[in-house]
């Protein structure tokens, strides 16, 4: 499962999904502490509860794993149920379990409420047919009906993720890579290699075949060969997925785990049962992330990797590197490193104006095949005014030969300049946008092409609720919207503790006979998003919040006189709302971030930098007059 590996899991078409973890444990060696941590009585070790382990794998699916499936959930809570978990003590009666897991705590009616909704505790003494039905039909996996929670795109979605399918040699692309490509990619000898490469050499190009070539060389005498691609920033692992397919032979997709360093960090600690105590969290790097004995004291517990390739190297600590080298690869397995000083922005240790690695020297891809040669142009003199202290200044094979195919693009584009005085940034950038592009007649252009770059999510996130809503149109981002935000503070409210102020508004909109709250709070949440477009923009948007109204069956008088009586109420509300973490759908969505999703993309540029989009808009903001002065003449 990319990276978690829990032991069984069970999956119903129409029922749901049952997550298994099994341990041999003697519980008689273990004891629990007033925080349910498990400890070693032997030397006072402190152990991953397994009960945490199988959540952390359930949550993983969610907030990781399976496209849309966290947004369905902040949207309906219900949708967390169509997975279940359970612990199996293989050495250990149904007894001896609740000795040491419940009776304990039958004061603690938070902790037993918590297990009885989310945990089956599985003894040796319940494997039988009885009690096992028992146990799936507790948690609807066995029902008179289908569960219409688990529908048929959530089971495909699952089974796409579970099962991947063999990639076909007829889905790739014939690619007619240059002799220094070749050289990399059919490369037998060397086990251990750093490439460098200038911008637009096709490093990932490069790595995508290198990988897929590997893979071949390795599983003819090792069927089940698995190879490791690592990245820093979590948006190029679908990039890269992508690169891979492009790659004319046949492997299956199970062969490869594509991950960045700290999700997959992450899921190791989780496979090894290794608990972040909480003691240890005012300092993850140097306790976990960059522990080395940490990972060496579990190296036999360690699933290894025949081949490993990490991109993105120049944001590699060197503890990381040697983490992974030591502790991940296989003996005599293949160790890949690809990288470029220049995007070193996180200022990482250099030796002699380049990236500090656990490999010597380095092979060279010299050649952009970058699709805008104005691009090219543009970054080489960022890097001589910028750079030029500091790396060495990245130098072009002027050899364009055309008898080599160029995979990507290769045209000449353009670089224009827009200083735009109006301080309504949004409603501007929209009105060069959708209509002087996307409307102008016999435009070539369509959404999938464009992307929007900024420095700030939240001038992104005003920009992408306009878009949407005057416009209609879907679109992909790398950060949670509105919606999702209002959404998530909404749905901690039960029917027992909602606010006086919520009800109101659930009763203006003819939602309160609902047996179930979310279809009405989430047309809240949807209101209130178009209601802050409206007060900003009255003019555009006073039609558009009129039809909502309308759908919603409350005038819009209502609604705005609604939101003046409780405007106390509602204020405190939204400072919660826009002072939560929402790290984790940020996360959730950079994981899912792909560039053929036929809708206009929206990101920070610390997130993507939209090199492979036919047109891109970056919002310099104040940022210009600091460091693009030489480009800009300002």
């Amino acid at each position: 499962m990319n990276g978690d590996r829990p032991d069984i899991l069970i999956m119903r078409k129409g029922y749901g999904v049952m997550i298994i973890e099994v341990k041999d444990w003697d519980l008689g060696l273990y004891e629990l502490d007033d925080k349910k941590h498990w400890i070693l009585k032997q030397n006072r070790a402190v152990l991953k509860s397994p009960i945490q382990q199988v959540i952390k794998y359930k949550e993983n699916l969610f907030e990781l794993h399976i496209d849309t499936l966290l947004e369905k959930k902040i949207k309906d809570i219900r949708k967390f149920n169509i997975v279940s978990c359970a612990v199996y003590f293989h050495n250990a009666t149904k007894l001896q379990i609740e000795n040491i897991l419940v009776d304990p705590y039958k004061s603690d009616k938070k902790y037993l409420d918590f297990l009885k909704y989310n945990i089956d505790l599985i003894g040796k003494d319940n494997i039988n047919e009885f009690d096992f039905n028992q146990i799936l039909k507790r948690r609807y996996l066995k029902s008179e009906k289908e569960s219409f929670l688990f529908t048929s795109d959530l089971y495909d979605s699952f089974k796409r993720f579970l099962n991947p399918p063999i990639h076909m040699k007829n889905e790739g692309v014939d690619f007619m890579y240059s002799s220094k490509q070749r050289e990399i990619i059919y490369e037998q000898e060397k086990k251990q290699q750093r490439i460098k490469g200038v911008v637009g050499s096709g490093k990932t190009t490069v790595l995508a075949a290198r990988a897929v070539h590997a893979y071949k060389r390795i599983s003819q005498n090792k069927p089940n060969a698995q190879i490791l691609i690592l990245t820093f920033n979590i948006t190029l692992r679908n990039f890269i997925h992508d690169k891979i397919s492009l790659v004319r032979e046949e492997f299956p997709w199970k062969a490869f785990v594509i991950s960045n360093y700290h999700l997959f960090i992450n899921s190791q600690l989780n496979n090894l049962g290794i608990p972040f105590e909480e003691e240890k969290l005012k300092d993850l790097e140097g306790n976990y992330y960059s522990n080395k004995k940490l990972f060496l004291e579990h190296k036999s517990q360690i699933k290894t990797y025949d081949a490993i390739f990490i991109d993105e190297i120049q944001d590699y600590k060197r503890p990381w590197m040697e983490i992974i080298k030591d502790c991940f690869l296989v003996e005599g397995g293949e160790y890949i490193l690809l990288g470029d000083v220049k995007q070193n922005i996180y200022s990482n240790p250099t030796e002699q104006k380049d990236v500090s690695t656990n490999v010597r020297g380095g092979i060279e891809l010299k050649r952009c095949f970058r699709s805008d040669f104005k691009i090219k142009d543009l970054a080489v003199e960022y890097q001589k005014n910028i750079f030029k202290d500091k790396y060495e200044i990245d130098t072009f094979n002027k050899n364009d030969a055309q008898s080599e195919l160029q995979f990507e693009r290769n045209q000449q584009g353009s670089i224009s300049y827009m200083y735009l005085s109006d301080t309504n940034i949004v409603s501007t950038l929209y009105t060069i946008i959708h209509e002087n592009i996307l409307n102008k007649k016999n435009n070539q252009i369509s959404p999938n092409d464009i992307t929007i770059l900024g420095y700030t999510v939240r001038q992104l996130k005003r920009f992408e609720a306009y878009y949407r809503y005057a416009s209609g149109e879907k679109t992909k981002t790398m950060f949670e919207t509105y919606e999702i935000m209002y959404m998530s503070s909404l749905k901690h409210y039960s029917s027992s503790n909602t606010p006086k102020w919520v009800q109101a508004g659930i009763q203006l909109i003819k939602r309160d006979k609902d047996k179930k709250s979310e279809r009405g709070l989430n047309q809240l949440a949807k209101l209130f998003t178009i209601y802050d477009l409206y007060a900003e923009y009255p003019d555009q948007f006073r039609h558009i919040i009129e039809w909502y109204c309308t759908q919603y069956k409350c005038p819009l008088d209502d609604f705005c006189r609604y939101l003046v009586e409780y405007e106390n109420e509602f204020d405190c509300f939204k400072k919660e709302v826009y002072g939560a973490d929402y790290k984790f759908i940020r996360t959730n969505k950079k994981l899912h971030f792909w560039m053929n999703s036929g809708t206009i993309k929206i990101s920070t540029i610390n997130s993507f930098k939209g090199w492979e989009s036919e047109l891109l808009f970056f919002d310099f903001g104040t940022q210009i007059r600091k460091i693009y002065r030489f480009q800009l003449g300002i």
